[in-house]
Formats: structure tokens, sequence, C-alpha cells
């Protein structure tokens, strides 16, 4: 095999990662590769540059710069009445500060939004989500690195 294409072992080797890291870089991080049959093949050259081209000081996570959670644990029903009242209060004031105190600015809700239902297994997790999407507004940005 030439020496400036590499296989997953030998790519992992190059980057010094796991195989589990680098298959994760695959998923998420756009790493330059290209899938052969069933083999994933890595140029070298390609890997140096897609190294050199990052910057950990703006690295939070390029697909979630910010983000503001809340968390309740109880029974399933209690959660689903929560949800509704949530939501409910959100139809009278689309102001999201409403319902996640911990955000420090007011942010509403276009009326123009979409909304994605989806069930997911991760590791050892299972998650019934509900998310509701807007593209980004420039007036609402929130820069993550003064946060």
């Amino acid at each position: 095999m030439d020496n400036n294409i590499l296989n997953v072992e030998q790519a992992v080797e190059f980057l010094g990662v796991s195989e589990k890291t680098l298959i994760k870089l695959l998923r998420e991080e756009h790493i330059p590769a290209r899938k052969i049959g069933r083999e994933w093949r890595f140029s070298k050259e390609a890997l140096i540059k897609w190294l050199s081209s990052g910057d950990s000081r703006n690295y939070v996570n390029n697909a979630e710069s910010y983000q503001i959670s809340a968390d309740e644990f109880g029974k399933y029903k209690q959660l689903l009445d929560d949800i509704c009242s949530n939501i409910s209060s959100l139809k009278n004031n689309n102001n999201i500060k409403l319902i996640l105190k911990g955000l420090d600015k007011d942010i509403n809700i276009p009326e123009d939004a979409s909304l994605r239902m989806s069930y997911k297994q991760k590791r050892d997790i299972e998650k019934l989500e509900f998310k509701i999407y807007w593209p980004q507004r420039k007036e609402y940005k929130i820069d993550a690195n003064q946060k």
C-alpha cells in the first residue's frame, strides 16, 4: 500500500488516537476520508492540512457554540405535564428566557420555526427529544467566548 494512503489502523497510529476517537471524528468533525467499499482510507497530506486548519481557541463544538439547558427529573407523566406547562407559557410570550432561567438575555422564538421529534439511542441512554429550531439571527447571537 502507498505510504501516503492510510487505512483505519494506520490513521489511528498516525494521529495518535484510539479507533473509537477516529470513528467519532469521522461522524462529527468532517475529517478528510473516503470510504472505498467497506473500508475507510485517509490521505496523510489531507490529515495534516485538516489538523493545521483547526483552531482550539474557537472550539466549543462547532455544532453548538452556546448552550443553556435545564434538566428535570421525575416520573414521565409529571415530566410531560411540565413540558405542557412550559409550552403553554410560551404561547402567550415567545421569550424562551421564561423557561430557561440561566439565559442572560431575552430571546424570542420567531413566527416561522420547525419542530423535530426524535427518538435516539446513544451509549447507554435512550432519548425522546422535541426540538423547535430556526435559522440563527444576528441580533440574538451570543458570543460563546464571552460567556
